[in-house]
């Protein structure tokens, strides 16, 4: 986790984009218990969700 926490350090902006996502995802699907089911929520959850994953694994395959 060293090498992910020095990137993130560097890049904050990055972070902080990735971690909004993330948040953003969790959000979108917390959002179908008071909807009740809808396709557009489970979507954008699973989009936000997806993309907040792929940004925290980028630092470990990144080249420095």
């Amino acid at each position: 986790m060293n090498k992910v926490d020095k990137w993130e350090a560097e890049h904050v902006n990055w972070s902080g984009i990735i971690h909004v996502s993330l948040g953003l995802g969790i959000a979108w699907l917390l959002c179908l218990i008071w909807q009740g089911y809808s396709l557009i929520s489970l979507v954008l959850g699973i989009v936000f969700l997806v993309a907040g994953i792929a940004g925290l694994i980028y630092p470990l395959l990144a080249k420095q």
